[in-house]
């Protein structure tokens, strides 16, 4: 007894009848087994060709784009190498002018050197005057003193 209430089996299911209700939900669930074998079979089939069809496309497409990578790849090669000669070009250039710039330059450095010996000459020929007027009056004084000496005597 459950809860005042005693189980009891519904009077109008019978053992046949239970039985025949458990074969009809067996095949229908086989039924459903095979309905969805048959779906997915179906599925991997369309997988399968769509798979196809979409490595065909892909291989069509790695052409194209291979063909178009190509083309990029020389109009590349031609604007790098118009860029190369531009550079090459301006490098020349730019040789050129320093190695003007340079003659230049040394020209100046050989005009400074030049005025540098120029000025040691005259500096030397002024030290040599100076030395000159120097023993002048060197021997200037000694002979006044001398002069001083004898007129004194």
């Amino acid at each position: 007894m459950v809860g005042g209430m005693e189980a009891m089996a519904h009077p109008n299911w019978t053992d046949d009848r239970i039985e025949e209700r458990f074969d009809r939900v067996e095949g229908q669930i086989s039924d459903l087994r095979i309905e969805m074998r048959t779906e997915i079979k179906d599925l991997r089939d369309e997988v399968k060709t769509q798979g196809s069809e979409l490595r065909a496309e892909i291989a069509g497409g790695d052409a194209s784009l291979r063909q178009e990578i190509a083309g990029v790849d020389a109009s590349l090669r031609q604007e790098i190498a118009g860029v190369e000669a531009r550079i090459r070009s301006q490098a020349n250039e730019h040789y050129a002018r320093t190695g003007e710039e340079f003659a230049r330059v040394h020209g100046e450095f050989d005009r400074v050197h030049e005025g540098m010996g120029e000025l040691r000459a005259e500096m030397l020929a002024l030290h040599k005057t100076l030395s000159r007027i120097g023993w002048s009056v060197a021997f200037a004084m000694v002979a006044a003193m001398i002069s001083l000496l004898v007129a004194n005597l």
